[in-house]
């Protein structure tokens, strides 16, 4: 009876998976786990990480596998052939260590490192927590849109492929005739969507502002990246420039016109009067010569 149930167990452990393995082994055949403390590995996308199972001997080591939630990744073990390892990963016996690349925003979560040493009966449990990162691309403005009635305009700051979901700052300079104001713009939203295949990020922020007030020098940021100043608005001081110029220059024209049809007018009605007193001399000349001459008749 004992040898029955003994090749009923053998049969059923053999057809498990290997990825299963340490499961058994942990249920079944050691009577205990030493749990150990828990540690916080840190990535970017892209990048690279190392996870360190091994605190002791790495020669003493009779088994080590890097699991996550249940599922193998990679590790060694002295007696038996291990599974199938994560194509993004690479065991080093010499250090006990498993060296993870290509890293994906899906590689986050918690890790456990179970080992086995040559003179130990237990299993050896350590937790290693991996985050991973994308820095955000840096923030770029779109060209505004405005009404020319009403002068209110509108444009966009965008960045893209970060992780994890985070909001943008917009940063106003607003510049007037008397003053210039720095300022967190309030009045903003910021929209993230997630990508469904890399699970990375992009923010669009949009920007509403009037261009009657001056000048402003808009700036947005996400994290530790920011964008270069955008200058909206400008346009409408130089208009403003400009039409105070013109003016100026018309109202000079005026003036002077005026002031040069004035002395047109004092000049031509000077020489009238003069020819009129002329004349006038003249006349009475010559009627007195007139009357001369009749007295001497």
């Amino acid at each position: 009876m004992m040898a029955s149930t003994w090749s009923r167990y053998h049969f059923l452990t053999q057809r498990f998976s290997l990825d299963l393995l340490l499961s058994l082994v942990l249920t079944l055949t050691w009577p205990f786990t030493v749990t150990g403390g828990a540690a916080i590995l840190k990535g970017e996308v892209g990048g690279n990480v190392t996870f360190h199972c091994s605190g002791k001997s790495v020669k003493n080591i009779d088994l080590l596998y890097l699991q996550r939630d249940n599922v193998f990744v990679n590790g060694y073990y002295e007696s038996k052939k291990v599974p199938a390892t994560w194509n993004n990963t690479k065991f080093d016996r010499n250090t006990s260590s498993v060296f993870m690349d290509n890293l994906k925003v899906s590689h986050r979560g918690e890790y456990k490192c179970h080992i086995r040493y040559k003179d130990e009966q237990h299993i050896n449990e350590d937790s290693i927590t991996l985050s991973v990162t994308a820095k955000y691309s840096r923030p770029i403005f779109s060209p505004p849109v405005c009404s020319e009635e009403t002068q209110n305009c509108q444009t966009t700051c965008t960045s893209n492929n970060g992780y994890p979901e985070s909001s943008m700052i917009v940063q106003a300079i607003v510049t007037s005739t008397n003053e210039t104001i720095r300022q967190i713009w309030q009045h903003v939203k910021s929209v993230p969507s997630p990508n469904p295949s890399t699970s990375l990020y992009n923010i669009t922020t949009t920007v509403s502002y009037n261009c009657s007030n001056g000048e402003i020098k808009f700036s947005c940021s996400v994290g530790d990246v920011t964008s270069d100043e955008f200058s909206v608005c400008a346009h409408q001081d130089q208009r403003s420039t400009d039409i105070v110029i013109m003016t100026a220059i018309c109202i000079l024209v005026v003036v002077v016109m005026i002031a040069g049809v004035l002395c047109w007018r004092r000049r031509t009605g000077g020489s009238m009067r003069l020819e009129r007193v002329n004349t006038n001399e003249a006349v009475e000349i010559s009627l007195c010569e007139k009357n001369g001459e009749k007295e001497a008749a």
